[in-house]
């Protein structure tokens, strides 16, 4: 519980929890574990109120069950039904929260500070991270305020107890941060002030005083408390004054620094024992603030002095910063009169490391390029620490001199409001909620561009935020600019001006893609070169942060740098690209979608385009693994390309048609609409009516008959308008299996042997069959069972002949419906078994549901109770994830049991 909400077996293997209301459910039940908690409370924990079930308690039932199927409690002894309630009844000890409180409870019984020490220390370290992490709820936001206040009292205990026996400066930087994060709270300050004190460092200790007191007033108004005042007067009593200058050269930082408390805690990590620090990611992402936070946070540590230098390495200047040049500045700061400076080089290196080798100094080196820039720079003493900062990776510092990367990515949405509030404070960001989220949004989590909408926020008081938005949807660029002349558009151009030509181009070509995530594949296209050569290239990018992976072979562009990407790219240049991207697509996506469905007809393909190297998929995997990887941008690209290649737009359609069916994805009904509008553009009715069959696909998924059926009519009118027998053919197989969902089993006959009559003639096998299968099925639901399996059994030869796994799943459910008419239950049962294993087996999940369901049908009628909750609870699982309208369907089927 005391992170994210985690089960562990015997072994120390995490459990799998079935979803995230089931986790929900167990951290309501451990929080009162070995007493009840009442429906009514649980539903409400669970759900919110405007996405309650119509049946809640029937659906927390659910829950519970698979939560006692997750936890092995098969004999419901450990989750146990309580008139009106559950309860979890476990051993506390086997509770991390109830064995923390414990230890607790023990420390506090003891006298000695250092008897309490050790289980105070064991009760710490349960914590691992926030109390129950990535659950939202009314019981969280009840919940989490209190834990926190508990940790917070164990580790003002354990200070106290560390103190009393001696411990100091090792707790100074535990306190720092504790301190920053809880300005208000006065037992920190006090222990941080005492750690000071005890480590000999009293004039810190007088000036931290001076800043919690300046805090206190400033959130509170009001002056510090008794504890502090008296431990201030304790220090003025003491006073002593030191002498001596050291260095302490950082510039000045941000002000209000908000975020990065993981990177903070990562560089606390690496003292002592690291002596060289890297902060590496991408222009404008805080590199610089982070290092020079830090590094004020830990000055204390410090006591010999800072260096700091700015590098030059991707500033507008011709010229980045000379290291020697730099050394020869440190070590003046350290002491070294210009008279006793060696005259070469290599002499001034060892000069500078035997000064630091008994000094404990921090030395930051800002904006490096090269390694070569870093190494005569870079602190050996043992009480020495070095922090680069670079948009380089400079994996030689990593390889040779054993840096520690520490990278950088862009702030997530609560940090990127957190630094708005910081910038422009709490009032304005209240004042208008929806257009903060919006510039959060448009300004991507990059911390440059999020300043520099802060000081225009803040220079023009007057501008309503939603103007700000405005002004970043019509140019972000402009508009994340200062009149003097501060601009994302001039940090990111400092870092384009070092690539190579070749890595330059590959740049703006990558902006070019529409979707959010670049493939390799699809970046090889958008480039016009071979695979490997578009890795080598990709991997630089990376390296140099103009590009992010996500995922093996997957990048993504910042969406300014994006926007800046495009605006370097010429029209010409960008054309001859997006139609690269698209011809990749088209003949990479046809290859797959005949995997999925081999029986389809495929489609004339136009000649690749020059410069697409494919690597085409060749099993059912590679196939859906392909998709898989390209689906998130297929809505992007088929936007894009309408209207300026609408050929390709409605033939890449056609690829991914059976891919988001198959696998219930978003999306389809879209790219459909998309289809249908370019086959009008290009005025091809053979493409129209083929698109609007497939239109009616889509409806009939979401049970739109009355739509489906007229897409079906149009489409008919249109083939036999142009003459096209298979397409009258396929639009009358199509258009009954409407027809029979509304009851009209009848006319769904007349139309399918139509279709079948037209397929004996033209010699469609797989469509044959189809049309057999489909005979079947409407026999059988008009009762004639045995002439329906009879048809099943004709379309089963024709789809062996063919070995067809697809064609074997719908003979099964046919069948399967036909044989529980016959009452020949058990043999019913097999035949469902058999359909839902090979559809299952062939990634159609919609298609599985509906056999899992028949199969629980058949199962009640056959007395097996348990096998048809399992078999209901199975389609249910993947309904819901389809949000698909029969998932009602099957939940009340689950509340009746």
């Amino acid at each position: 519980m005391l992170g994210a909400v985690e089960v562990r077996s015997a072994d120390g293997d995490v459990v799998p929890l079935p979803s995230h209301r089931a986790v929900v459910l167990l951290a309501a039940l451990v929080l009162r574990v070995n007493r009840t908690v009442w429906i009514d409370e649980l539903v409400d924990l669970i759900w919110a109120a405007d996405d309650l079930p119509s049946n809640p308690r029937a659906a927390l039932q659910i829950y519970v069950s698979r939560l006692r199927t997750a936890l092995g409690d098969t004999e419901r002894t450990v989750i146990r039904t309580d008139s009106g309630g559950y309860s979890l009844h476990v051993d506390p000890a086997q509770v991390d929260l109830e064995v923390f409180r414990s230890l607790v409870r023990r420390a506090t019984d003891l006298d000695e500070p250092a008897a309490r020490i050790e289980p105070l220390t064991r009760a710490l370290a349960l914590w691992r991270g926030q109390p129950l992490a990535g659950l939202d709820t009314t019981l969280t936001r009840e919940v989490i305020p209190r834990l926190d206040e508990e940790h917070l009292q164990a580790r003002e205990l354990s200070f106290d107890a560390r103190l009393a026996v001696g411990e100091s400066s090792e707790l100074v930087p535990e306190l720092t941060e504790l301190t920053e994060r809880h300005p208000t709270r006065e037992r920190f300050w006090a222990q941080l002030i005492r750690a000071h004190r005890a480590s000999g460092r009293p004039a810190l200790a007088l000036s931290t005083y001076g800043v919690v007191a300046d805090r206190l007033r400033d959130l509170l108004g009001a002056d510090p408390g008794r504890e502090l005042q008296r431990l201030h007067a304790e220090l003025l009593t003491a006073a002593d004054t030191e002498a001596g200058v050291v260095p302490r050269q950082l510039p000045s930082g941000v002000r209000s620094f908000t975020g990065r408390t993981e990177h903070l805690r990562r560089l606390d990590e690496l003292l002592p024992t690291a002596s060289l620090a890297l902060l590496i990611g991408p222009a404008g992402v805080g590199k610089t603030s982070l290092a020079l936070h830090w590094a004020r946070r830990v000055a204390d540590r410090f006591p010999d002095g800072i260096l700091y230098a700015d590098l030059l390495g991707f500033s507008p200047a011709a010229e980045t910063a000379d290291p020697h040049a730099v050394l020869t500045r440190f070590l003046g700061a350290l002491g070294t009169p210009p008279e006793r400076l060696p005259s070469t080089v290599d002499e001034q290196i060892a000069l500078y490391r035997s000064v630091l080798a008994d000094r404990s100094v921090l030395v930051v080196l800002d904006n490096a390029r090269t390694v070569e820039q870093v190494r005569p720079l870079a602190t050996t003493g043992v009480r020495c620490c070095t922090v680069v900062t670079s948009r380089n990776e400079l994996a030689g510092l990593v390889a040779t001199e054993q840096a520690e990367p520490v990278r950088l990515d862009v702030l997530d949405a609560a940090q990127s409001k957190q630094l708005l509030m910081a910038r422009i404070g709490a009032e304005r960001c209240d004042s208008d909620p929806a257009s903060i989220e919006a510039l959060v949004e448009r300004c991507a989590g990059l911390p440059l561009a999020l300043s520099l909408l802060a000081a225009q926020i803040a220079l023009r008081p007057r501008r309503s935020l939603q103007s700000f938005v405005t002004a970043l949807g019509d140019g972000p660029l402009d508009a994340l600019a200062t009149s003097d002349g501060v601009d994302v558009r001039t940090i990111f151009s400092w870092s384009y001006r070092q690539l190579r030509p070749e890595l330059a181009r590959m740049f703006r070509l990558l902006s070019q893609h529409p979707g959010a995530e670049i493939t390799l594949g699809a970046a090889a296209a958008l480039a016009g070169v071979p695979l490997p050569e578009a890795r080598r290239m990709i991997t630089v990018l990376v390296a140099n942060h103009q590009l992010i992976e996500i995922a093996p072979d997957c990048w993504v562009l910042h969406d300014l740098l994006r926007a800046y990407g495009q605006e370097l790219c010429a029209a010409e240049e960008a054309g001859a690209a997006f139609e690269r991207l698209l011809g990749y697509l088209v003949h990479t996506g046809h290859a797959a979608a005949m995997l999925l469905a081999p029986g389809r007809v495929p489609v004339e393909l136009p000649e690749r385009t020059d410069g697409v190297d494919l690597a085409a998929p060749t099993t059912r995997d590679e196939a859906f693994a392909w998709f898989d990887a390209e689906q998130a941008n297929s809505l992007a690209v088929l936007r894009a390309a309408a209207g300026r290649d609408d050929v390709l737009l409605w033939l890449y359609v056609w690829t991914i048609a059976d891919y988001l069916d198959f696998r219930g994805r978003s999306g389809y009904m879209q790219s459909q609409r998309l289809a249908l509008e370019a086959a009008v553009r290009i005025g091809d009715l053979s493409k129209q009516a083929q698109t609007r069959r497939d239109l009616a696909r889509g409806h009939m998924a979401l049970r739109e008959w009355d739509e489906a059926i007229r897409q079906h009519e149009l489409a008919l009118g249109i083939a036999e308008e142009i003459g096209d027998e298979a397409a009258i053919a396929h639009g009358s197989l199509s258009l009954a299996r409407v027809l029979t969902r509304t009851g009209d089993h009848r006319q769904a006959i007349e139309k399918t042997s139509r279709a079948l009559r037209i397929y004996e003639r033209t010699g469609h096998g797989s469509a044959r069959a189809n049309a057999l299968n489909n005979l079947g099925w409407y026999h059988a639901k008009l009762g004639e069972y045995q002439t329906g399996l009879d048809y099943a059994q004709q379309a089963l030869k024709l789809y062996s002949e063919q070995d067809s796994d697809f064609g074997r799943g719908v003979v099964s459910d046919t069948a399967g419906y036909a044989l529980a008419g016959l009452g020949r239950l058990e043999e019913a049962i097999a035949s469902y078994a058999a359909a839902a294993d090979i559809m299952r087996g062939l990634g159609r999940r919609g298609d599985t549901a509906d056999c899992l369901m028949s199969l629980a049908e058949t199962q009640e009628r056959a007395g097996q109770a348990e096998a048809a909750r399992d078999s209901w609870a199975a389609a249910l699982e993947i309904l819901d994830e389809l949000d698909h309208p029969d998932a009602e369907v099957a939940r009340r089927a689950l509340d009746g049991q």
